[in-house]
C-alpha cells in the first residue's frame, strides 16, 4: 500500500486536496437539480458520537455527522480559496485562539468559507451528487444543501455577499447563500479543475484543459451570469486563478498571464519554467507563483518583470510586509522587498495567517499554530492516519482560521477546534 514521502509529492498532494475533486466525464440530463433542507431540530435529534470504520472496503474515515458537541463560538470570515481574490491567505482581523482543543470530528465535507454566522462547503461522501451545504459554523449542522453534479466539483466555495459560487468539472453554479436556490450556471467549459476566484462583481473561471477542450479564462457577471470576457490560454491552466491590481493572474505549464479584469486584454504574458498546477498569489504590489525548479518568483503586476527570486514551493501566505512560503518542508519567511529571509522557520507547510499565528502541517498529518513575531509555537493538534480501500494517508489539506475557531480538514475527516477549556 502507497506511503508517499516525498517533500515535492507532498506539496502537489497538499494544493490538489486544496482545491477538490475534479474529474468525471460526463454531464447531469442538464435539468436544474433537486434540492433538500435540513432543519436544525431534525439534526439534533440523535446525540452524535465520533466512530471510525471500516464501514465497507474498509475506509477508516469518521463517520459521525453533525452537529458537533460542543458547539464551537466562531465569528468573523474566509470568504473563498485562500481568503480573498488575490488568494493571499492572510485575514489580518481574526485571531486564532492562544491555546486550542478539539471540539469534535465529523464526515462534514470539505474546506470551508464563512461569512459571519454563516459556513458553506461541499460534501459528496455518502450522497447521490455532490452538494453545497449551507451550515451553522458552531456545529455544521446543515441548515440547506443544494445537490449539484455527480461529477467532480471543485473545492471550496466562494461566497460574495447574497450569493455563493462554485465550479464544477464542466461549468460555474452561482446559488443564493440565505436559501436553497440556484441563480444562474454554465455555460460548458470542461477542464475546470480549481474554485474561481471572485472580485469587483466578476466571478473568473479557468477552464484550465481537458481532452483537446480549449484552454480559457473566462469572466462572468456575478449579478445575472452574464459573460464579460473569454481569454484563451493556449496551454493547460490547473490552479486557481488571483485578482488584484485591476488583473486576473493565472498560471499555465509554460507561462504565467495577466489579463484586465475590466476588458479580458492582455496586460503580459511572461514564459518561466512553472507547472499547470500553480496557484498564483497577486496584491496590487506583486504577483508570486513557485516554479518548477522549487523557486519563489515575485513579478511586478504592471509588466510581469521579476523583482526576486528565492527558494520556494507551492502558493506563499502574503501578509504586510513579509510572506511564508514552504522551503525542504519548513516554512520560511521571507522579506516582501527582497525575498530575503527575515525570521527563523517553522517546521511544516503554510496554509494561513490569522494577524500575528500563521498556521502550517507538516507531512505527519500535525497541525501547528505559530507566534510570527515571538517565533515561538502557540499549540498543535495530530490528525490520524487512515486507510481507504488499498491506499493509507495521513495530512492536512486546509485550515480555516476565524475569531474563536480554526477548522481543519484532514485525511480522517472535518476537525473543529476551539479555545482550550482546562
Amino acid at each position: 500500500m502507497p506511503r508517499l514521502r516525498s517533500r515535492r509529492r507532498y506539496l502537489q498532494l497538499l494544493g490538489s486536496a486544496s482545491l477538490g475533486v475534479a474529474g468525471c466525464l460526463g454531464r447531469d440530463s442538464g435539468s436544474p437539480s433537486p434540492t433538500t433542507e435540513t432543519t436544525a431540530e431534525a439534526a439534533t435529534t440523535e446525540e452524535p458520537t465520533t466512530t471510525y470504520g471500516p464501514t465497507s472496503g474498509p475506509d477508516e474515515r469518521v463517520t459521525a455527522t453533525p452537529p458537533g458537541n460542543p458547539a464551537l463560538s466562531p465569528s468573523g470570515s474566509w470568504p473563498q480559496y485562500r481568503f480573498d481574490a488575490g488568494n493571499t491567505g492572510y485575514n489580518p482581523e481574526v485571531s486564532v485562539p492562544a491555546d486550542a482543543e478539539e471540539y469534535w470530528r465529523l464526515n462534514a465535507g470539505g474546506s470551508p468559507v464563512l461569512d459571519g454566522d454563516r459556513l458553506y462547503n461541499l460534501h459528496g461522501r455518502g450522497r447521490d451528487e455532490r452538494a453545497l451545504v449551507r451550515r451553522d459554523p458552531a456545529t455544521m449542522a446543515e441548515r440547506a444543501a443544494t445537490p449539484l453534479v455527480g461529477y467532480g466539483v471543485n473545492s471550496p466555495p466562494v461566497v460574495a455577499g447574497d450569493r455563493v459560487v462554485v465550479a464544477t468539472f464542466i461549468e460555474a453554479f452561482c446559488l443564493a447563500a440565505d436559501r436553497d436556490e440556484v441563480l444562474w450556471r454554465g455555460p460548458e467549459m470542461d477542464g475546470i479543475h480549481a474554485p474561481p476566484a471572485v472580485g469587483d462583481g466578476v466571478a473568473v473561471v479557468s477552464g484550465g484543459g481537458y481532452d483537446g477542450v480549449p484552454t480559457q479564462l473566462r469572466a462572468f457577471e456575478l449579478a445575472d451570469g452574464s459573460e464579460r470576457w473569454r481569454y484563451d490560454l493556449e496551454s493547460d491552466a490547473k490552479g486557481a486563478p488571483a485578482v488584484a491590481d485591476g488583473a486576473v493572474f493565472v498560471v499555465t505549464g509554460d507561462a504565467v498571464h495577466a489579463v484586465d479584469l475590466a476588458t479580458g486584454e492582455r496586460r503580459f504574458r511572461v514564459e518561466t519554467r512553472t507547472s499547470e498546477w500553480t496557484t498564483p498569489v497577486a496584491t496590487p504590489e506583486a504577483a508570486y507563483l513557485s516554479t518548477r525548479d522549487d523557486e519563489l518568483l515575485a513579478l511586478a503586476p504592471s509588466d510581469g518583470t521579476e523583482r526576486w527570486r528565492s527558494p520556494g514551493s507551492g502558493a506563499p501566505v502574503v501578509a504586510d510586509d513579509v510572506l511564508h512560503v514552504a522551503v525542504d518542508g519548513e516554512t520560511a519567511t521571507l522579506s516582501r522587498d527582497d525575498g530575503r529571509e527575515a525570521a527563523a522557520r517553522f517546521v511544516g507547510v503554510p496554509h494561513a495567517r490569522a494577524r500575528e499565528a500563521i498556521i502550517v502541517s507538516d507531512e505527519q498529518g500535525r497541525v501547528a499554530v505559530y507566534d510570527t513575531e515571538e517565533e515561538r509555537q502557540l499549540w498543535s493538534h495530530q490528525t490520524p492516519e487512515v486507510q481507504v480501500a488499498d491506499v493509507i494517508s495521513r495530512g492536512v489539506s486546509a485550515a480555516v482560521p476565524v475569531d474563536g475557531a480554526v477548522y481543519v480538514v484532514a485525511a480522517d475527516g472535518f476537525h473543529g477546534l476551539g479555545p482550550a477549556r482546562n
